[in-house]
Order: structure tokens, then C-alpha cells, then sequence
């Protein structure tokens, strides 16, 4: 059977994935560039545990779409993918926009989106990196320490591709332009080799558990940094190093 689709038959999906014409990709390249210089300037505590030599699924906490930003251009070069919800993707000028930004994939929240995990999976697969906020929302609660429960997919795709998690944290919601420091801490890669093999069914709730657990211990370690020592690295690692 035929699997060729003129303009007239494509299916919303279908259309949605082309990639982004001529307008959107400078205005891609333009909006990389800014966020890079202006936008979203971010300290990053650890940078250098974040492999660049493995399939990686970064994960992060979540407050606004702009969570994407430091991760994207100074973790990622400006390359990799970042999974968006869909309602963000369903404009068309937004979702052009963000495609040509960060090379969006567009997930239906609440549902199990093969077609989102197939383009995972093959990013993936290929040596590649995402980006999946495992929260699945914005975390919109007043203490914006507080990590909402985690979705079952960032692991049970990091088992099926044999991908590292690597566990990043913001201190607070992102401010733009310098009007407040943003930090963000990286923590070591989640190894979950002692599942590959096995059902998931079986494994992907202890799993789930053990990365939210790493992403607590995560969250402890930055309120430190930041709280106690003033965001001074320097000074907290002779701390510990000290008690040692």
C-alpha cells in the first residue's frame, strides 16, 4: 500500500512534522543567539558531569517553558531535542518557532504518545540527547521546592535505549535578562543498567523511585550551595571536605 500523502490528505501530525521554512529557522538562529547572550544567563554549579559522549536523557524541574533555555545552549550546544507539551506546539507560529529553536518534539500529556516516543527513541538511539521534565507540568505550587510526583516515561525510555539520566535542578523559577541570578545544579549520571533485561512492568516503579529520590538529594544539595553558603562553590565544597 501507498504511503504517500498530498497536501490535501495530510494528517495534522503529519503536517506538524516538516520541518520549519526559511522565516523560522533565522529566527531560530536569532532567538539561540540571544538566549545564549541575554535571555536567560545561568550559573551552572557541576557543568562538567554532564556527559557529552553518551545517550543522554537529561531531566529537570519545571516551572515555565523558558526551564529549557540554560539546558539547551550551555548543556546541550544547541543540540539534541526537548520535548514540549503539544498545547505549546498547537500554534503554528509557536510551534514553527520552537522547532527551529530546540528541535521540539510535541508530546500529548496524559496519554501514551507513541509517535512522541518513537522520535525519542531515535534521537536517542543515534547517539543523541533530550530534554523531559518528568514532572509532566509546570510546577505552580507557592513552595517552588517542592517536586511534583514523576512520570514513568524518562525511565522506561532510558532502559529500552540504554541512556543515562542525567538529573539537573533549578534553585527558582528562571528570571530573564540578569534581574536575578538564575543557578542551576548538575548532578552525577543515573546508571540503570541493573534493569536492562528485565520486564519493565516489574522494574519501572523502583526506578522511578530511585531517580525522584537522586532529584531530592539534588534539590538538598542546591538549597545548600545557594542558602548557606551564598552560591559560593568553593566555599561549600571546603565545607565538606572538611568534615570529611
Amino acid at each position: 500500500m501507498s504511503t504517500h500523502t498530498n497536501s490535501n490528505t495530510a494528517t495534522p501530525e503529519a503536517k506538524k512534522a516538516k520541518k520549519p521554512g526559511l522565516f523560522y529557522r533565522i529566527l531560530g538562529s536569532i532567538g539561540r543567539f540571544l538566549m545564549k547572550i541575554v535571555w536567560w544567563p545561568t550559573k551552572i554549579y557541576y557543568k562538567e558531569k554532564f556527559p557529552q559522549d553518551q545517550k543522554v536523557i537529561c531531566i529537570c524541574n519545571h516551572y515555565a517553558i523558558e526551564d529549557a533555555c540554560a539546558i539547551y545552549h550551555q548543556l546541550f550546544g544547541f543540540k539534541g531535542r526537548i520535548v514540549v507539551k503539544s498545547e505549546a506546539m498547537d500554534d503554528s507560529f509557536v510551534g514553527n518557532f520552537l522547532t527551529a529553536l530546540c528541535n521540539a518534539i510535541s508530546v500529548r500529556r496524559g496519554e501514551s504518545d507513541i509517535k512522541a516516543i518513537k522520535e525519542m527513541m531515535k534521537e536517542l538511539l543515534a547517539g543523541g540527547k533530550i530534554l523531559i521534565f518528568p514532572e509532566g507540568t509546570r510546577n505552580k505550587s507557592k513552595d517552588y521546592k517542592e517536586l511534583l510526583p514523576f512520570k514513568e516515561g524518562p525511565v522506561t525510555i532510558a532502559i529500552k535505549t540504554k541512556s543515562v539520566i542525567v538529573p539537573t535542578m533549578y534553585y527558582k523559577p528562571l528570571r530573564p535578562f540578569g534581574f536575578r541570578k538564575n543557578r542551576l545544579i548538575v548532578g552525577d549520571p543515573i546508571d540503570l543498567s541493573e534493569y536492562y533485561g528485565k520486564q519493565l512492568h516489574d522494574v519501572k516503579d523502583e526506578a522511578s523511585e530511585l531517580v525522584f529520590r537522586k532529584m531530592q538529594e539534588l534539590r538538598t544539595q542546591i538549597d545548600d550551595i545557594v542558602e548557606n553558603y551564598g552560591g559560593n562553590l568553593k566555599k561549600y565544597e571546603r565545607a565538606k571536605n572538611a568534615i570529611k
